[in-house]
């Protein structure tokens, strides 16, 4: 027995709304769980709850077949605009989220070598957005708070934020193309190693393929890996490089892995936003773009 009310915005149950409509729409509970992924009683007891709410019956359950009521016909015209005038505002709000902003702070060899070849793709699904990109080597919290999403190079601590893995790195040799260039590392002895420090990186893949013992010949000093690596395209020396920074130019034979498998993990590339709930919608799309692009990248 339904008992006339008057129903408020307050006490009506708008999650019930969405269960109503779909089990409306197909005139089966179960099809509507399904859709909603939720049980077929579940959605029946939201239709219960709707129907106790509004005073009203909106099913006909005498028949074999469920069947609208015509208060339930009239009900679900109205939901199913209600719903539809929701959706589009939703989209539109999106939408003017994706035509406003979004800047970037991003590694300088990380963005040369990787982002910035990729970017007119991810440009191209959103043609109204403003999108700028900040480069820097090394992030602060107050460099973060200037941008909406940012890729650093190894662990980093920013209280407040969201630090997820991009990718892993492993660090390996490479040198210009030569007759032969198969080789062990013992073989650098006589060679010039080129350093994007102060020979760190070096001594730790000497040390992860057991040969501390090496003195290599001479050292030159980069300022970066961009720089290391072009000196190794240009054959002065061997430069330690990833599969990441060096993807372009192992891939165009600019440069070859002269020792194999010998390689060195070496961190990983890591990207920074705010906590989830004040992630703006362009950081989360750019974010889940950069995954797509770098699981389709090469990993020499």
């Amino acid at each position: 027995m339904f008992v006339k009310m008057r129903v408020g915005s307050k006490h009506l149950p708008l999650n019930a709304l969405q269960g109503f409509e779909a089990a409306a729409r197909h005139l089966n509970m179960r099809r509507a769980g399904e859709e909603l992924n939720l049980t077929q009683s579940a959605v029946s007891h939201q239709v219960r709850t709707l129907e106790k709410a509004l005073g009203r019956p909106l099913f006909n359950e005498n028949r074999r077949r469920l069947a609208l009521t015509p208060d339930g016909k009239r009900l679900l015209v109205a939901v199913k605009q209600g719903l539809e005038t929701i959706s589009a505002a939703a989209t539109q709000v999106s939408e003017d989220a994706f035509s406003s902003s979004l800047t970037v702070l991003a590694a300088p060899a990380f963005s040369s070598q990787w982002l910035v070849p990729r970017l007119p793709r991810f440009l191209e699904l959103f043609p109204d957005l403003t999108f700028s990109l900040n480069v820097g080597a090394a992030a602060t919290s107050s460099d973060l708070a200037q941008v909406d999403a940012a890729v650093v190079f190894n662990n980093v601590q920013f209280p407040g934020m969201r630090v997820e893995t991009l990718t892993h790195l492993e660090m390996f040799p490479v040198c210009a193309p030569g007759p032969d260039r198969k080789m062990v590392p013992e073989d650098l002895h006589n060679e010039t190693l080129i350093h994007e420090d102060d020979g760190e990186i070096w001594a730790r893949w000497f040390a992860a393929v057991g040969a501390e013992q090496i003195k290599p010949h001479r050292a030159i000093y980069a300022s970066g890996t961009q720089a290391a690596l072009s000196l190794a395209i240009a054959g002065s020396g061997f430069a330690i490089n990833d599969g990441i920074i060096g993807a372009e130019a192992l891939s165009k034979s600019l440069v070859v892995r002269p020792f194999g498998n010998f390689t060195l993990s070496f961190g990983e590339y890591l990207t920074v936003t705010p906590t989830l709930e004040r992630t703006t919608p362009g950081a989360l799309a750019f974010v889940a773009w950069m995954r797509r692009e770098m699981a389709e990248t090469h990993h020499y």
